[in-house]
């Protein structure tokens, strides 16, 4: 029996314009792990079940609510979930697919029956504000996008999911600061007005290699489900840069009916960005049980990833 997707849920704040665009802002002092409460509850109403049917936690997110313990303990506390087990996954823009790949092990082993699978990011508290990031703060947003994955019944179920890395690029897409291999304080005085606690982006790098990993991947993943482009109902690709995704889409050869780019609606969302492409498209009808879907994500880390599911 294949993992499949029970339930989809999502959460916006209000829209803030930001750097002369609108974008989703969590104005309030609240982290990624309250965000995703609402969102988990739309899960879990979809699937028919509340907190106490959920087996495990995996929690991916760039943006955690403090340094330590994790957002996944956090959300496990306002989401009064008992005592299951609650993993923090930092796989930045493709954390959500490194979560199916890893939820999907745990239902086909037979170890959890439901796993809550978050993705969920406050970047606007950590992003400057000055004009010199002009070109940077505007690209973001904040959001959380949750799915509740267990043993799916008739065609419905993940068909594949493809997870790779490379650290020898991270200085192209990071944020160096605070940093625990920083001796004797994580961050000084100097390192903080040098605006190092900022991210910081190669920007011919990230696009380069976007494109390049995300072709790749999504022809991995189609290759490991056999089937070609054509069978797929939607495409949603992650991506900082929505002309990345878009470019993708043309050396796909997918129409554009058939391709969702987050970034282009709510700004980059990284781990959350699939999750609420997946829901909003859920919610409003255009994708429906037995639909096929390739959701794919490349960015910092270098991290990317592809998987194909039938919901």
């Amino acid at each position: 029996m294949a993992t499949a997707i029970l339930g989809l849920g999502h959460h916006l704040p209000a829209a803030v314009e930001r750097g002369g665009v609108s974008r989703p802002i969590a104005v309030d002092p609240i982290g990624p792990s309250t965000l995703a409460v609402p969102a988990a509850a739309s899960a879990l109403a979809q699937a028919g079940y509340d907190a106490g049917g959920v087996d495990f936690i995996i929690f991916a997110t760039m943006t955690p609510d403090v340094t330590f313990p994790g957002a996944g303990c956090y959300f496990q506390h306002q989401m009064q979930c008992g005592t299951v087990g609650a993993l923090d996954l930092r796989a930045q823009c493709a954390g959500f697919i490194y979560g199916m790949s890893i939820a999907d092990q745990f239902v086909r082993a037979g170890v959890y029956q439901h796993v809550l699978l978050i993705g969920a990011e406050v970047h606007s508290s950590g992003l400057d504000p000055s004009e010199a990031a002009a070109r940077i703060t505007p690209l973001f947003g904040d959001g959380a996008g949750v799915a509740l994955l267990g043993n799916g019944t008739g065609a419905a179920g993940i068909r594949s999911a493809v997870i790779h890395s490379d650290g020898r690029r991270h200085r192209d897409f990071w944020c160096e600061y605070p940093a625990s291999r920083q001796h004797p304080l994580r961050m000084t005085v100097e390192d903080f007005r040098a605006g190092k606690h900022f991210p910081r982006i190669d920007f011919d790098s990230v696009r380069r290699f976007g494109e390049a990993s995300l072709v790749a991947v999504i022809g991995e993943a189609l290759q490991q489900a056999s089937l070609t482009a054509e069978r797929i109902d939607r495409f949603i690709i992650g991506h900082l840069l929505p002309d990345v995704a878009e470019q993708v889409g043309r050396r796909l050869g997918i129409d554009r009916t058939r391709l969702s780019i987050p970034a282009q609606r709510h700004g980059h969302l990284t781990a959350a960005a699939v999750p609420v492409a997946l829901s909003e498209a859920v919610a409003s009808g255009a994708l429906g049980p037995g639909a096929m879907v390739c959701v794919a994500a490349s960015g910092a880390g270098f991290t990317w990833g592809a998987a194909v599911l039938t919901l």
